[in-house]
């Protein structure tokens, strides 16, 4: 959000060298338009890949007026290291989709032996609190509900998860 009520889809990155942001043009995908301004998203690296997932859409053009449309879209920027050439995607996934949500986290776990990625998404906000997790195969890009035993954390939005090791 750049000021009350109005959403951004700018990219920026940092250069971490000499602390400066850069303001990035991604390329538009080739099947469909590039993310909506958003807020509330989760933004997840997995190797030179970066997997945006789901957010918070205004659909007011009057952005005092607040249309609040929650987003379950998965988009896939392609980075290229030194080039700053950058490309959205949006893939073609498999399996059931996770509901509409924001304010979710979304933790990317890498198995040691086999090296296989999950992003992991757990919760957000979707009119109430969520407390669900699912997973997305990025090998496969095939979405889990995964079943689960033990008690469950409450649902929770705006919170934060870390992974180290396999837990």
């Amino acid at each position: 959000m750049v000021e009350y009520g109005k959403y951004s889809n700018d990219l920026y990155e940092l250069q971490a060298s000499r602390w400066e942001w850069k303001r990035l043009k991604a390329k538009t995908p080739k099947n469909g338009p590039p993310p909506c301004p958003r807020l509330g998203h989760s933004f997840s690296l997995v190797g030179n890949k970066c997997y945006l997932f789901g957010g918070l859409a205004n659909d007011s053009e009057d952005p005092k007026n607040n249309i609040p449309r929650y987003l379950n879209d998965l988009y896939i920027l392609e980075l290229r290291p030194g080039s700053g050439v950058v490309a959205w995607d949006i893939p073609i996934t498999y399996g059931v989709l996770p509901p509409p949500r924001e304010s979710h986290t979304a933790v990317v776990y890498t198995e040691k032996d086999n090296k296989k990625s999950k992003l992991v998404i757990y919760g957000g906000m979707s009119g109430c609190r969520l407390g669900d997790l699912w997973t997305l195969d990025i090998e496969t890009l095939t979405w889990n509900k995964p079943s689960l035993s033990g008690v469950a954390p409450l649902p929770r939005s705006l919170h934060s998860a870390t992974t180290i090791g396999n837990k």
